[in-house]
């Protein structure tokens, strides 16, 4: 019986959350119907979040490349700098990308929730994506992308960062 009881403590908070009514996918449903939307309308909501979820995952995977050729680019006592400009133009282009698909994005989902809801909309999806959006190394707020040109934009260690002897890691 004394076996028992831990084993019943260990599954009380699996069972709790295995009995929750709803899913994030459902609350967001039940929320936006609350709000008079259409099932084809939520449907669009939906759909418009993974394709934008989609597209900024690619693009990011695609900056994370960029980023470490562009290191590889730098590596030699004197780069070829038409190279590395190359890469600063791919990069640059794939974040106008990410802004334009997230905009994009936006400006739909205000359609179609309309102005009034939008606010509360945006604040369960920033909720909701926090994970995603989360505290990860080198993220950076698209809002607060930091000084102009700076190394820090692109996610390279500053001093600071890396303890004397030490090799930067990311």
């Amino acid at each position: 019986m004394k076996r028992l009881i831990p084993v019943l403590l260990l599954l009380l908070p699996v069972a709790l959350f295995a009995q929750s009514p709803q899913g994030p996918k459902e609350r967001e449903s039940a929320m936006l119907k609350k709000w008079g939307l259409t099932d084809s309308q939520v449907t669009q909501v939906l759909d418009i979040q993974k394709n934008t979820r989609m597209t900024a995952r690619q693009d990011l995977v695609q900056l994370r490349l960029l980023r470490a050729q562009m290191a590889k680019a730098l590596l030699p006592a004197s780069p070829n700098m038409q190279e590395v400009n190359g890469y600063i133009s791919q990069m640059a282009q794939t974040r106008a990308d990410l802004m334009k698909a997230f905009v994009g994005a936006r400006v739909q989902l205000r359609q179609i929730i309309g102005e009034d809801n939008f606010p509360a909309y945006a604040r369960f999806i920033m909720h909701k994506h926090r994970h995603w959006l989360g505290h990860g190394a080198g993220y950076r707020p698209m809002h607060h992308p930091g000084p102009a040109g700076s190394m820090m934009q692109q996610g390279a260690p500053m001093a600071s960062d890396v303890d004397a002897g030490e090799a930067p890691s990311e």
